[in-house]
């Protein structure tokens, strides 16, 4: 909107009747006036639908946060400032829901408390992806592994036949590797 200390910029109006010299003006000067005001008052409610519906962005901080996904710049921002990847994105936008409007990207990068879960989310991803998969060294099994039930010396439960055949068949499997020798030997003792 117009500054209310500065006047308003008038138009020049093509479509006015002209009168040559020598004839007698009859242009009815209050029916035009009003025509003209109308058309203004629409142009001015127009104008403030328009306002209204699409509210215009400051470009005065083009790092502004909003809610929502990340915008190409933003993440171009957060990559020249070390932050890669899906999970430390979400992170940053779980930063910018709490903080809402009003916070700089530059603002939630140099916060203590970001940085702090950023460090914890990075040496977590770190640990994670240093355990082996498929080995017995990961620490724990899932309840839907055969090592899991074996470990545990129970069966799963019976509406998953696969597995619990898949556990017994293992439990067998281990009972032979593990003594090829008898309990009971056939000769007496002497």
């Amino acid at each position: 909107m117009a500054n209310t200390n500065e006047e308003p910029e008038v138009e020049e109006v093509d479509n006015l009747p002209e009168v040559e010299e020598g004839q007698e003006d009859t242009t009815d000067w209050k029916a035009e006036a009003l025509k003209y005001q109308g058309i203004a008052k629409r142009l001015k409610t127009k104008s403030e639908r328009v306002a209204v519906e699409e509210p215009q962005k400051s470009s005065a901080r083009p790092d502004k946060v909003e809610s929502g996904e990340l915008d190409y710049g933003q993440k171009a921002f957060l990559i020249a400032n070390g932050v890669k990847g899906a999970d430390e994105n979400a992170l940053v936008q779980a930063e910018i829901a709490k903080y809402r409007e009003g916070t700089s990207l530059d603002s939630i990068l140099e916060s203590i408390d970001f940085q702090a879960k950023l460090k914890d989310l990075r040496e977590t991803k770190t640990t994670n992806e240093a355990i082996p998969r498929g080995t017995k060294r990961t620490g724990q099994s899932t309840k839907d592994s055969v090592d899991y039930w074996v470990a545990k010396g129970e069966l799963p439960p019976a509406s998953e036949r696969e597995l619990r055949t898949q556990v017994v068949n293992a439990r067998i499997k281990a009972e032979r590797q593990d003594n090829q020798f008898t309990q009971n030997p056939v000769v007496g003792k002497l």
